[in-house]
């Protein structure tokens, strides 16, 4: 009577563990996301900011050329080169600017814009704000550019009364911020990649050992119900022995020493298969190799578990058309392969279960294929059949019993002889196991 509200309470503590993981995970998906806008806020705030200082330094550039024609201007020397009889109008600055030679001014401009970098592409005009039209300059194709350049300033210093401006345009501004924010850039998205790595690592991590935890779980479980039943049995039977009319009876005390004794090797089966898959994992076993043909093995397979057929009238065919079978392998582990698959097999059918084991050859090994007409199962199953512990859900079919090792035994030992097993499964259309066994002996093989 104790069972059910314990099955209960451990309903709930499971139920609320996942709940908590749940939250755990959204709380930190949130919490990350969080950072990341956050560290996008900042990279943003940074590359203004560097834009706003790009832009100081330009404009302190633009005062410091108008600075220098200024002094070129009022050079006595410059002036007495460009004076000029003509007077049709043009003052001696406009005839200094037109005079001075655009290589020179070119220089003034690279020389103050060079600590930007030096291969920094610019454009520059000298214009007429009014109309628009450019005295020199570099300025071919980036005429209305230049014009519209945050990047200008007045040179009506030179150009006196004139309304002339000095313009340069960065075509590539944005791409010199970024270049030099490269290496803070770099750094930032590499260690936000690797906090996102790290946490879609854990969670994945935490979500395999969510679902190993809820595996073993299981299989305690399993092997409680397992052990339990031969123990209460045994238990029973052990009581009866003590009863004085029971000791009595000859008859009697066969038949419960019998069941006694019939108990107790299930019990040692199930525990063999526990220690069974220990050994398994330590990877601590050795095969014991022979030669011997596949299709006697086989047959003698078969004939046996004819019988454990009969009381759900079930059938199982055989076509073994390889034209070679002769192997080296350990014959028992070979055996207790197909035995687990034949087996598995016979628990998933609904109804009479009708089982085919063929086989086929080619130059480099034998191929043994069970075949069923079951229950079949989904493509998530078939990827976790071979895991240790992992128990297939049978929805209504209540009498499949066992620890989910069967099939990580089969893959462990197949995988030992150097072979191969793979399966192709249709939910409520069966199942098909095709295990490959190698005729060549491998040197890895002890």
């Amino acid at each position: 009577m104790l069972i059910r509200p314990f099955k209960h309470l451990t309903i709930g503590r499971k139920k609320l563990k996942q709940k908590t993981i749940t939250i755990t995970i959204i709380i930190t998906s949130l919490a990350l996301l969080g950072v990341t806008v956050t560290q996008l806020f900042w990279v943003s705030d940074a590359v203004s900011l560097r834009n706003e200082q790009f832009n100081k330094d330009v404009s302190l550039g633009l005062n410091k050329i108008v600075n220098q024609l200024l002094t070129l201007q009022n050079d006595s020397l410059l002036l007495q080169k460009f004076k000029t009889s003509d007077t049709s109008g043009f003052t001696n600055h406009i005839k200094f600017i037109h005079t001075l030679q655009p290589q020179l001014i070119d220089t003034v401009i690279k020389s103050e814009f060079k600590r930007f970098s030096p291969n920094h592409k610019f454009y520059y005009g000298i214009y007429e704000k009014k109309t628009g039209e450019f005295l020199l300059g570099n300025y071919s194709g980036y005429k209305d550019k230049i014009i519209r350049s945050k990047h200008n300033i007045s040179i009506s210093c030179i150009f006196q009364p004139e309304t002339y401006r000095l313009g340069v345009y960065f075509p590539n501004q944005t791409a010199f911020v970024f270049q030099k924010m490269k290496v803070n850039l770099i750094l930032s998205a590499f260690f936000m990649l690797v906090i996102i790595g790290c946490f879609w690592f854990v969670i994945v991590y935490l979500l395999r050992q969510k679902k190993i935890s809820e595996i073993k779980a299981d299989f305690v479980n399993n092997m409680t119900h397992e052990f339990k039943t031969p123990i209460s049995t045994i238990s029973v039977a052990s009581e009866m022995l003590l009863k004085e009319h029971v000791v009595n009876d000859k008859e009697n005390v066969n038949k419960y020493a019998r069941v006694i004794f019939d108990e107790n090797t299930r019990l040692k089966d199930q525990v063999e298969k526990v220690l069974q898959v220990a050994t398994l994992e330590k990877g601590n076993y050795k095969l014991k190799l022979e030669a011997f043909h596949v299709h006697e093995v086989l047959k003698e397979i078969v004939g046996n578990f004819e019988v454990t057929l009969d009381p759900q009238n079930g059938k199982i065919f055989s076509r073994f058309n390889a034209a070679q079978d002769k192997i080296m392998a350990d014959r028992q582990h070979f055996s207790n392969v197909l035995i687990n698959i034949l087996d598995n097999a016979r628990k998933y059918s609904k109804d009479a279960p009708e089982i085919t084991i063929s086989t086929r050859s080619n130059r480099k090994g034998i191929t043994i294929s069970v075949e069923d007409k079951g229950i079949g199962m989904s493509r998530e199953n078939q990827t976790n059949i071979f895991r240790n512990f992992y128990r297939i859900h049978t929805g209504n079919i209540h009498n499949v019993k066992g620890f989910g090792i069967g099939l990580y035994y089969v893959k462990t030992i197949v995988d030992a002889h150097n072979g191969n097993i793979r399966v192709s499964s249709e939910p409520g259309k069966g199942t098909r196991f095709d295990i490959f066994f190698p005729f060549v002996k491998y040197s890895n093989i002890n």
